[in-house]
């Protein structure tokens, strides 16, 4: 059979402020039209169906449109990411006849999809993303090493006990819940997980959410193929799942463990310019073929995405720029001073640019994107690097750094 693995569509989101609800309808048509040619069994959608957690009535609209086209055609399994609300999101199953599988909540952790087809049948095992705050109380099961459980108790003598804050924590105890529920279950030809999760290896863009809970944000890739070595009854026997189809970074990419393969398909079209050099694709998988040979099914590029930088003049008058001008652009003006009518006339020229950019010096930009680089998963630290070069130098108080992580926390928690 043949399936096709998706992820981190953000329906909603816009390119500074550029709607791209067009691109979206037409990467779903695409998509149907992939679906219906290489008549494929089932589509993996692996979180971030939506780009915020109560979405636009046209957001809800362009998806249902979608999934109602290809759960006519063929299966469709959905689990939530990090962007998405998991239980609004399963408002939506009503809505969509034909052979959608929603897997938002914990309690689905332990109900694999299977499909049969072509004398082969798929179990596939979908798991939402598990926010530690919010599910490490509810997945805690009492598996964990003695030096572990004492740490993961709760913060008073009538607290719940609880999971470790982290990522790994709260995968590792869904593993091990699937390796308890698969042991229980026939043999099937083929087994995948889908997981919404930074995997320690992967490379990111400019362009996800940070997730970072605790001090570490990503999981062991092979937390997702041993169903939990800490209970060995539920890992004995089990062979490690032929896909891993992972969700939430943007750029296509492939990781490798010992015992089975995983992929992030990325997103399918590119959310910032980071992401201009990287090919947008949809992962085409073949049960038939040698593992199972996943193949990047470029997906259509609605407008081009691009990074220029240059002398004011050149960007002005040199014909190898003259391939930009219908793009969307982020343009880094590199004179030593700031010319007259900066933004005027490169926009007279490039008429699609959407951010204009001034280097003032090498040293304060190289500065200044070494200190992205180091705080672009931590905000709130990112925040007072900011505070500190607007105050001249001047570090923020005890008190001010709380006040900005409390307020971060709470955007966090609200979005």
């Amino acid at each position: 059979m043949k399936l096709v693995h998706t992820s981190d569509w953000h329906v909603g989101r816009t390119l500074y402020g550029e709607d791209l609800a067009a691109a979206h309808r037409q990467f779903f048509s695409f998509l149907t039209e992939l679906v219906r040619e290489e008549k494929v069994q089932a589509v993996m959608v692996s979180g971030d169906i939506f780009d915020r957690a109560i979405p636009s009535l046209e957001s809800l609209e362009i998806v249902s449109q979608a999934l109602a086209e290809l759960t006519k055609l063929t299966a469709v399994i959905l689990t939530p990411g990090n962007h998405d609300s998991a239980e609004r999101l399963g408002f939506l199953a009503p809505y969509v006849h034909g052979n959608l599988y929603l897997r938002t909540s914990l309690t689905d952790i332990t109900r694999p999809v299977e499909i049969a087809a072509a004398g082969e049948t798929l179990r596939v095992w979908g798991l939402p993303y598990l926010n530690p705050d919010m599910v490490r109380t509810s997945l805690y099961d009492g598996a964990l090493p003695a030096e572990e459980e004492a740490a993961a108790g709760g913060d008073g003598e009538d607290s719940l006990p609880r999971l470790p804050r982290s990522h790994e924590a709260v995968v590792a105890a869904a593993m091990r819940r699937v390796g308890k529920a698969q042991r229980h279950l026939p043999p099937v030809d083929h087994t995948m997980v889908m997981a919404h999760a930074f995997a320690v290896g992967g490379a990111a863009s400019d362009s996800e959410r940070d997730i970072t809970v605790g001090t570490v944000q990503s999981v062991p890739l092979q937390l997702s193929e041993r169903y939990g070595q800490i209970d060995p009854e539920s890992s004995s026997g089990l062979a490690a799942p032929d896909y891993l189809a992972l969700g939430h970074l943007h750029v296509p990419q492939k990781l490798h463990t010992d015992r089975s393969a995983g992929r992030y398909s990325g997103s399918p079209i590119a959310f910032s310019f980071s992401e201009c050099h990287t090919p947008k694709s949809v992962v085409l998988l073949d049960t038939a073929a040698a593992d199972l040979d996943p193949q990047l099914v470029p997906t259509p590029v609605f407008r081009p995405v691009g990074r220029i930088k240059d002398s004011f003049e050149n960007l002005l008058t040199s014909p190898r720029y003259e391939d930009f001008t219908s793009y969307w652009l982020e343009i880094t003006v590199t004179d030593p001073q700031r010319p007259a009518h900066l933004v005027t006339k490169l926009k007279r020229r490039f008429p699609k640019a959407l951010a204009i950019l001034h280097e003032t010096s090498r040293a304060s930009f190289e500065e200044q994107h070494r200190s992205l680089r180091a705080n672009r998963y931590r905000p709130a630290a990112l925040a007072k690097d900011f505070f500190k070069q607007a105050r001249v130098g001047k570090e923020l108080t005890e008190s001010e750094t709380r006040l900005v992580e409390e307020i971060y926390e709470q955007v966090r928690e609200e979005s």
